[in-house]
């Protein structure tokens, strides 16, 4: 009983208030550490887009809303030349979540009866209409889900990414395995796993094969969040490993790896080799986005200041030993524009990037501070939004990204600015990542018995 008063008090901020801020952080008995990341595959998963608006809308909307919203009435069908449309028209193709353009008996869906579903959000210039085919059958998700995932399917996969693969599994497991060498070195006798948070079986898996090899205590921690939220970490994936845990455990969240050093130095060194690189003397826009939310009550907003703050600090520094005139300013990639935001009180990154076009700065470069790892929303949907500034930007444009090792660079101008996408600190900054991890982890195995 006890336990539901506090859900029911707490709310989403259950997993901050209970599960984190108010745990037992002393390490019994043999540790296991879970090191986990979204888990957004390299190759089209439509699992994985579907279990994540799943979890948008399931996290979002009121209860009593949520069957008329997440019903599964058939398969959701996507015209790929076409993604983004609002109003009805003849499609040329129609590909599903799977990316198959025909349905079971292998006739192609623009053959086929399908109806007009018009974007859920009228009013919101970013949401876009599909086409609904029921003759197989529903299409095992809801089909607000299925549809974006089948905009990746066929229009991201399909046409956008040249390698047909991300990257963002790859070098989040880069990271994985420089902070499970630096755990192992240090505690040889902890058990590491790495889990996946939208793949709940992934998380079940490493929960218990360490319950298995008699782990007393589960350490767990995200790398792939600088700044932790209720939408990720306190409301899905903490509260996920102490429901797999079942009391076999002692559960203990580690904290954040945006409060330690080497995760801000990560952005500060990729900031200052990025800055190396413009002319002596050029004026600069500094921009830091962040990926943003829609949420009124959100703990990600209360413990930001305690990355952006001191990270801040240390780009004022880099910024303050160049020869030309540099501004630093914050920005949001998401929830920023006129239908989230309508009384303008955040800041957009498109709105950053015509500030620097309006006021004649020879640069603008675009430092992504939440994101440790390249993955389509940085590539595509965040692009949308923000590169729109250029007239020279194509949204149809492939966008090729051959060599995981570096920094994904992007490069627009406009009038005399040239606007740069720095990109993430993978490939050689990937190391001070796991490093924020590691002292992350160790806080914890400090506070052994």
């Amino acid at each position: 009983m006890l336990e539901w008063l506090r859900n029911h008090r707490y709310g989403r901020r259950y997993g901050y208030e209970v599960l984190f801020r108010r745990q037992d952080r002393t390490v019994r008995g043999r540790p296991g550490i879970i090191l986990a990341d979204l888990g957004m595959p390299e190759s089209h998963d439509p699992a994985f887009y579907t279990r994540f608006m799943d979890h948008v809308f399931a996290y979002s909307l009121p209860g009593f809303i949520q069957p008329l919203v997440l019903a599964d009435r058939g398969l959701a069908l996507i015209d790929p030349g076409n993604p983004l449309a609002r109003e009805p028209f003849t499609p040329k193709q129609l590909v599903d979540m799977h990316g198959s353009f025909t349905n079971s008996s292998g006739k192609p869906y623009v053959e086929c009866e399908v109806r007009w579903r018009p974007p859920g959000m009228k009013k919101n210039p970013s949401d876009h209409g599909y086409f609904l085919y029921t003759g197989d059958g529903k299409g095992g998700a809801p089909e607000i889900c299925q549809k974006t995932a089948a905009k990746v399917a066929g229009w991201y996969y399909g046409h956008l990414i040249p390698e047909k693969k991300i990257a963002w599994s790859a070098q989040c497991a880069a990271v994985y395995s420089e902070a499970e060498a630096m755990i192992k070195s240090e505690y040889p006798y902890a058990v590491i796993r790495p889990a996946r948070y939208m793949y709940p079986e992934s998380v079940r898996e490493a929960v218990e094969s360490m319950i298995a090899e008699g782990c007393e205590t589960i350490i767990y921690h995200c790398f792939c969040n600088p700044v932790y939220s209720d939408f990720e970490d306190y409301s899905l994936a903490l509260p996920m490993v102490h429901r797999f845990a079942n009391g076999s455990a002692k559960v203990i969240c580690a904290d954040q790896p945006g409060n330690h050093h080497p995760m801000r130095q990560a952005f500060a060194e990729l900031t200052r080799d990025m800055l190396s690189e413009l002319p002596s003397g050029a004026s600069l826009l500094l921009i830091l986005s962040k990926h943003g939310h829609p949420f009124k009550l959100e703990t990600l907003d209360m413990r930001e200041p305690e990355y952006r703050i001191p990270l801040e600090r240390e780009i004022l520094r880099i910024t303050g030993g160049r020869s030309g005139p540099s501004e630093v300013i914050w920005s949001h990639d998401e929830f920023a524009d006129e239908y989230w935001d309508p009384k303008r009180k955040k800041f957009s990154t498109h709105m950053a990037y015509r500030k620097a076009i309006e006021e004649g700065f020879d640069y603008a470069v675009e430092v992504p501070v939440d994101f440790i790892a390249e993955n389509t929303d940085l590539m595509f949907l965040h692009a949308i939004k923000k590169f729109r500034a250029f007239r020279e930007y194509d949204p149809f444009q492939p966008v090729p990204y051959p060599d995981w090792e570096k920094p994904l660079r992007r490069v627009f101008r406009e009038g005399k600015t040239t606007g740069i996408y720095a990109g993430c600190p993978v490939g050689k900054y990937s190391k001070l990542v796991a490093e924020a991890a590691f002292m992350s982890v160790s806080e914890v195995m400090n506070h052994r018995v």
